[in-house]
């Protein structure tokens, strides 16, 4: 069975602070998910209530730039297009709307992983 370390696991080093948020981007959020980057931007788009902007934005070619080159050195040279940042809420509300086994998985551990943080809170309390 899937544990909340597995979630740990899969996103350490792809998790960023952009505008005082926590976020991972459309690329790492694709890898995740198991789903092509054009199949997640679509469905994004399809269902573009569900993700309002505290749940997911557009980086600027600024913060990019910045972020791209702390990523990997000439990263920003290769991939232009600056990706879309989802926060916590947006990255689980992918799980809601992308389809498969996967996203399943995924809904799992991130409920997991709340429910496991709630019960170290409640025992340091």
């Amino acid at each position: 069975m899937a544990t909340p370390d597995k979630l740990i696991e899969l996103l350490t080093g792809k998790v960023f602070k952009v505008r005082n948020q926590t976020v991972v981007f459309d690329f790492d959020a694709a890898a995740l998910y198991e789903v092509n980057i054009a199949v997640l931007h679509k469905t994004v788009t399809k269902h573009s209530k569900r993700f309002p902007s505290d749940f997911m934005f557009w980086l600027t070619s600024d913060e990019w730039k910045e972020i791209a080159e702390q990523i990997s050195p000439g990263l920003s040279n290769t991939k232009l297009l600056p990706p879309l940042a989802f926060t916590n809420g947006g990255l689980f509300m992918l799980s809601s709307v992308l389809k498969g086994p996967r996203a399943a998985q995924v809904s799992v551990l991130i409920i997991e992983s709340l429910f496991s943080y709630k019960k170290i809170i409640d025992r340091n309390r």
